[in-house]
């Protein structure tokens, strides 16, 4: 049965492709460290939402979530990992708007947050996305969210030490993945995505500035990248692509 797995369904872009994906999907797995934000939709999503409390970055979780997909009847044929941190509230991560604002402990936890999730789940679970696709006789789809201040061609403000560095990192390894995926799992598409300014709390204190017509919501923003990546083919698996499908310079 045609199944979508979902990283950081807890955030707002996160909880917006779960419910995309329930109307795509015979099964969408909803994977978050807190799960209180699904009960609204779980009554009405008869059966194909699969709420799963889960540490992203615990090798130990993501195995014991790899065994228990095993054996059982669920064609896997989209991962999405929408985790990622920007600043949290007690303010000690926040992007630095100058060398001197830099903070090591800061930034080993950006960095953890942002670049070290991606590559543990497709090391736990893209053999399920190979065989999902190969069941369902199409492709896999493995996205990440990353951001277009990752890209070092395009960077020209400067700032933001921490976050664009993780990003950067980010897409070195779906590039990476991208790359060892076409030998070994030929089924699947690797791919970054860029969802725009969209209106969630990540952005929320960085919002003053941005114009409204550049501030999506959620909903938009979810639906311009599902178009994206749904047209994908395996010819475009390891490119970076903004929400409107233009493609990224790493």
């Amino acid at each position: 049965m045609k199944t979508a797995i979902i990283f950081g369904a807890n955030g707002g872009i996160g909880h917006q492709f779960v419910e995309y994906c329930l109307a795509q999907y015979d099964h969408v797995f909803a994977c978050t460290r807190q799960i209180q934000s699904f009960k609204t939709i779980e009554g009405q999503s008869k059966g194909k939402l699969h709420m799963m409390k889960l540490d992203p970055g615990s090798e130990k979780e993501l195995q014991l979530f790899s065994e228990f997909l095993s054996g059982r009847e669920f064609e896997v044929q989209l991962i999405i990992n929408a985790c990622g941190v920007l600043h949290n509230d007690s303010k000690d991560i926040s992007p630095e708007k100058k060398i001197e604002d830099f903070n090591p402990n800061s930034f080993k936890e950006v960095i953890s947050a942002n670049a070290l999730i991606t590559p543990l789940i497709a090391k736990h679970l893209l053999h399920h996305l190979e065989a999902g696709a190969k069941a369902q006789k199409s492709t896999g789809l493995f996205a990440s969210l990353s951001a277009r201040v990752g890209s070092i061609g395009d960077n020209y403000l400067g700032g933001w030490y921490s976050y664009r560095a993780s990003k950067a990192a980010l897409n070195q390894l779906i590039k990476t993945l991208s790359i060892e995926a076409s030998r070994r799992f030929k089924h699947c598409v690797v791919v970054a995505i860029h969802p725009g300014t969209t209106d969630t709390s990540l952005s929320k204190p960085f919002q003053a500035n941005v114009p409204e017509e550049k501030l999506f919501s959620t909903e938009y923003a979810v639906s311009k990248m599902m178009n994206v990546l749904e047209n994908t083919t395996l010819e475009d698996s390891g490119k970076f692509f903004a929400w409107d499908g233009k493609e990224i310079e790493w």
